[in-house]
């Protein structure tokens, strides 16, 4: 009885537990790197200078130190994601393949296959 409510778990309630916690994890890394207001605020300047008259100069180099440090930011939470969501979904379809795994090595060893 236990093997079957282990295989009833791993196959329909786990599977489910597995796709959803996924999704969370997507979405909270989606919400981490907020890529979207990234773009938005693209050109703007890094931090708020609090000199009383900033010039040009200090200006555009907040800017260009807000846009290049945007950039990365949009480009490693774009891999990253990316990343995340790859692994993720072949994790998901190789879910219901595990269990098969530990047989399949069992088998490879009494055969005496070696890595």
């Amino acid at each position: 009885m236990f093997m079957v409510d282990l295989l009833q778990w791993w196959y329909f309630r786990g599977w489910g537990v597995f796709a959803s916690d996924l999704k969370h994890r997507l979405s909270d890394s989606l919400d981490f790197f907020s890529i979207g207001q990234l773009l938005k605020t693209l050109f703007k300047p890094y931090r708020q200078i609090s000199a009383n008259n900033p010039g040009f100069l200090d200006r555009f180099i907040s800017r260009l130190v807000g846009f290049f440090t945007r950039l990365f930011v949009i480009i490693f939470g774009g891999i990253s994601i990316l990343l995340e969501s790859i692994i993720g979904m072949v994790l998901v379809v190789i879910w219901p393949l595990l269990p098969f795994a530990i047989i399949i090595g069992i088998a490879l060893t009494i055969m005496g296959v070696t890595i």
